[in-house]
């Protein structure tokens, strides 16, 4: 392998354990590479400062992104989810109508080598007494450690400034984009002047356009500008359709006429 080669390629870290220890190698393989991918995203929720008023780290990762990495069904995620959960490994915890879950993973110094605070004591029978702890914690704290990102909120905020009319849950939802979906900060600060520019003071309006390049796995400029490239030669074709409709349409009334 070339040296550049190793320089662009990043790598997820797999905790060896897995593979090695009771019960953690019975675990099916969907399950191990989600419980890898969640181990990864830790740094991302040290940086976003999520985590709860006790120090326990939390993970957005939703069904639909598990389904594009691993490249599988949502039945397959679910069951995955579930060999995570009875083993003691992971809990997903609620938050409502059009929120992602949030997902806690457990592990230890001792059997990972790595600073991951510990969700879950003792074994798979203190489960329950311990989800119930973890949905006990206060939920004020806890929705506000995404607005209160200073990472987020500066970069984004002179942006948002010119959309002084969103409320908290929508500013909320904004910054999302960038630390649950991964865009970078200037993606959506191009989505926010676009509406302040077309003076759309609506925030469907603005979601839809971040909900799309979501969908659409655009997460840089430059994909918004390919992106709009393809979607203004696509309306140009539809154009130049239409038109060529409409001189077939005439050519075909004109030759008509004559008999």
């Amino acid at each position: 392998m070339h040296i550049n080669e190793v320089k662009n390629n990043a790598f997820y870290q797999f905790p060896q354990w897995l593979l090695k220890e009771e019960p953690y190698k019975n675990l099916g393989d969907k399950a191990k590479l989600m419980y890898m991918l969640l181990f990864d995203r830790r740094t991302l929720s040290i940086k976003n400062k999520w985590y709860d008023d006790d120090g326990q780290i939390y993970m957005y990762f939703t069904n639909e992104q598990f389904m594009k990495e691993l490249n599988c069904s949502e039945k397959t995620i679910i069951k995955a989810k579930k060999e995570l959960s009875q083993i003691g490994l992971l809990k997903e915890v609620r938050q409502g109508i059009n929120r992602p879950n949030r997902l806690y993973i457990n592990g230890t110094v001792e059997s990972t080598g790595q600073d991951l605070k510990k969700v879950q004591h003792g074994t798979v029978e203190s489960t329950g007494q311990d989800l119930k702890k973890v949905q006990g914690i206060n939920t004020n704290i806890i929705n506000t450690n995404i607005s209160n990102n200073k990472y987020i909120n500066s970069s984004l905020g002179n942006s948002l400034k010119r959309l002084n009319w969103l409320d908290e849950i929508q500013t909320q939802r904004i910054m999302e984009y960038v630390g649950i979906d991964g865009m970078n900060i200037d993606v959506v600060q191009n989505a926010i002047e676009r509406c302040a520019n077309s003076n759309i003071r609506n925030f469907n309006y603005l979601n839809g356009i971040l909900e799309r390049w979501s969908k659409k796995g655009i997460k840089t400029l430059e994909q918004v500008a390919k992106d709009d490239e393809e979607h203004k030669q696509a309306e140009s074709f539809k154009k130049q359709s239409w038109k060529n409709k409409n001189d077939d349409f005439v050519g075909f009334g004109i030759q008509g006429s004559g008999y």
